[in-house]
């Protein structure tokens, strides 16, 4: 019997366990950083746009209600929140980017 390194086997590929947790682990945080909304996605979204509009292009937002959801970032020190506002067909009226760290970064349109 041959002794063979850990984690390996005969006739094909392996991985250790410890390495196949990293890779677990670095894909789920690409996913999870993939479904946050992003400043394109926000100046994509338009006025009259529908519910299923807005979760195409942001994602699910991270608070709801009937007339208004917001979007935060998992990243506790990253400040940006996003509101978007519907009216009572459920199609956009406003929306709005806003950052305290970032001022100039801070758009409104429509009704806000």
């Amino acid at each position: 019997m041959v002794a063979r390194p850990r984690g390996s086997r005969r006739g094909g590929i392996s991985v250790s366990g410890g390495m196949l947790w990293v890779a677990v682990a670095i894909a789920g945080g690409l996913a999870l950083g993939g479904c946050e909304f992003t400043r394109q996605g926000f100046q994509t979204v338009s006025l009259g746009q529908t519910q299923a509009d807005v979760q195409k292009l942001l994602g699910p937002p991270t608070y709801r209600t009937d007339t208004e959801w917001v979007y935060t970032r998992s990243d506790p020190r990253d400040l940006t929140k996003v509101t978007v506002r519907f009216d009572a067909e459920k199609k956009v009226v406003g929306k709005a980017w806003q950052n305290p760290e970032k001022p100039w970064e801070n758009l409104r349109e429509g009704q806000m």
